[in-house]
């Protein structure tokens, strides 16, 4: 008890800190935006305090964030959020130190360039570039960081309250599960058998599978990488590590996928070690490849991992970015010198944001051809190399898929030569071929959309039922902002290789949100309670008297309508769509549990040769 104790303290105390940042943020008026963007804030500082811990600011000041606020309260108060830790999130671990410029290089010192999205500027930073926060929040945190023991490692602390790797992924667990049920700490014992179920299985049974494997069935894990050989290690290597792919499609705060990063990288590791000192030429070439020598061979394992293992889809964008900290916490765990520090992998074509439940797994390809592109104002389009700068043009699916790559491969190509003519940099690079790649991605998700937009309507004759204060219910015809609300995640397009190539994923684990399906009083209230503030109702005063409240203020009435009836459409397109077989008794209509809508789905998500989804439910 005393490793959830821990967790749950922390939890809180993160959960505090997150809150502070919130209530003292101006420029930004809706509360749900404020709490995310507070979440925004602590993910960037925790993240620049274990670089502040392992030495990599400012010439290894371990003091560096709280040095930089002291001065700059000595200043000017109040300045340090917009005249400090902005630019050096944005201008300084985001840009490469040649591009920073001067005045910049010399307020921040020597800072590394990370190349993460954490970085960069937030989606709600471009959509209210007057955000401002005073220190006081910044100080507290700060302050209370300063008297925690801090440790870059995944081991239980043995300190009173200590932070590990182990304890924040459990404080983190505690906090995203209590969002949407039950708060929960997930001991490591309990971690460790749901890996014995789901990924020491799938590899134990592809080992015995695989024709001409020699020697007796293994017994576990642990006893394989005790016992590797040459001939295991170079079949583990080249045919059944780099196809494993695990999805957590409610990934939350990411401990599932943390738990498998730690157990691949124990396989890879190991096999790579073997690779080391074996006679085999395949296993010594792999063993020297570039790729698990640069920047360390434990960096490079976890990178590779990362993005070619870990799937991860949750419906809350802010559940998604703790899930990427916490692995690219994991990944600076793994060194301990700022030379072998390099730029943190993009995670966001593994770990996207989308509904799992609602979406096409696989793509009719005939009725997408159907539906015609919507047209868009290409006056602000500038034209380069022809129409791979247009938008999305293609009559066909298949033509979809193949454009998206053509343009991956083409940018590739093209920035790789401007680099090398000295027209652009390495960074730019990157953002100029993902901004083509969302382009695609963007234009598909609109036809996907206006698809499922015609198979809800026409198909399966699903109408919104909007409830009315008076007691009755308005039906109106579904509209594309109806489908765009649900933030559909097209499974068939955006994992196309897993699905259509492998057949679907290997190993599928996750927490599903517990309750049933249905509009809740409180959920509305904490999305809409600036819009409350006005009329000083609070939480517990519009649970008692909802139908009241909606009835003496329109303006309220109106945004219950519109957020109760998409639970209608929804509860009519789980019960008439193909994807889903659910009960029809009349109490089964009524209610529909979240946990097995998500059984359903990683059912369809899985991979013929997969292992049966696991869905913890404690």
């Amino acid at each position: 008890m005393a490793f959830e104790d821990a967790c749950r303290t922390l939890a809180k105390t993160l959960r505090y800190h997150s809150n502070l940042f919130a209530e003292a943020i101006s420029g930004i008026e809706a509360m749900p935006a404020r709490l995310w963007y507070g979440q925004v804030l602590l993910n960037r500082l925790l993240l620049l305090y274990d670089l502040q811990v392992a030495g990599f600011l400012g010439q290894g000041d371990r003091w560096y964030l709280h040095n930089h606020l002291g001065h700059c309260q000595q200043q000017q108060p109040n300045r340090f959020y917009r005249h400090y830790l902005q630019p050096l999130c944005h201008q300084g671990v985001g840009l490469p130190e040649i591009e920073r410029p001067l005045p910049v290089q010399t307020t921040f010192g020597q800072v590394p360039y990370l190349g993460s999205r954490l970085f960069q500027p937030h989606s709600l930073e471009q959509q209210y570039p007057e955000i401002d926060l005073p220190d006081e929040p910044f100080e507290l945190l700060l302050g209370w960081l300063a008297e925690q023991p801090w440790h870059r490692t995944f081991e239980v602390a043995t300190e009173p309250n200590a932070i590990t790797r182990i304890t924040l992924a459990g404080a983190w667990e505690y906090w995203h599960t209590g969002r949407t049920g039950k708060a929960i700490v997930s001991a490591p014992e309990t971690l460790q058998d749901i890996c014995d179920h789901t990924l020491d299985a799938y590899v134990l049974r592809a080992l015995h599978q695989h024709q001409g494997h020699p020697g007796p069935p293994v017994a576990s894990v642990d006893a394989l990488i005790a016992e590797l050989d040459a001939p295991t290690c170079y079949l583990l290597l080249e045919t059944i590590l780099p196809r494993m792919t695990i999805l957590d499609p409610a990934c939350g705060s990411g401990r599932f996928l943390l738990m498998a990063l730690a157990r691949m990288g124990q396989l890879y590791q190991a096999c790579w070690t073997q690779a080391q000192q074996s006679p085999d030429l395949k296993g010594q070439s792999w063993g020297r490849s570039p790729q698990a020598a640069k920047p360390t061979t434990a960096w490079a394992l976890a990178a590779r991992i990362l993005t070619q293992n870990l799937y991860g889809v949750d419906l809350r964008p802010e559940a998604v970015e703790v899930t990427q900290l916490q692995l690219w916490l994991a990944l600076l765990s793994t060194t301990s010198s700022l030379d072998d520090l390099a730029p943190l992998p993009d995670l966001d074509f593994n770990l996207t944001t989308g509904n799992a439940l609602v979406g096409f797994i696989r793509v009719d390809e005939q009725s997408f051809d159907q539906i015609a592109p919507k047209r868009q104002c290409q006056a602000a389009e500038t034209v380069l190399q022809g129409n791979l700068l247009q938008p999305l043009t293609a009559a066909s699916y298949r033509d979809t898929l193949a454009e998206k790559q053509i343009r991956i491969e083409h940018y590739r190509a093209q920035t790789k030569a401007m680099a090398e003519a000295g027209g652009i940099p390495e960074y730019v690079q990157t953002e100029f071929l993902r901004d083509r790649i969302d382009e695609v991605n963007q234009a598909a998700q609109q036809k996907l959309n206006r698809l499922l937009l015609e198979t809800c309507s026409q198909t399966l004759g699903i109408q919104v039922r909007e409830p009315q204060p008076t007691g009755r219910t308005h039906k109106r015809l579904l509209i594309p902002a109806d489908i765009a609300a649900l933030h559909p995640f097209h499974w068939g397009f955006f994992f196309n290789r897993i699905l259509e190539q492998q057949g679907g994923f290997d190993i599928i684990v996750t927490h599903p949100p517990t309750g049933t399906l249905r509009a809740s009083a409180d959920e509305f209230y904490s999305q809409y309670a600036h819009r409350f503030q006005p009329y000083q109702i609070d939480r517990a005063a519009f649970r008692r008297s909802r139908r009241l409240t909606l009835q003496q203020i329109p303006a309220l009435a109106k945004l219950w309508a519109t957020y109760a009836g998409r639970f209608s459409y929804l509860r009519a397109y789980f019960r008439r769509s193909e994807a889903y077989q659910l009960p029809s008794t009349p109490a089964a209509t009524r209610s529909i549990p979240l946990k097995t809508l998500f059984a359903q789905r990683c059912a369809a998500l899985l991979s013929p040769e997969g292992m049966p989804p696991y869905l913890y439910l404690p």
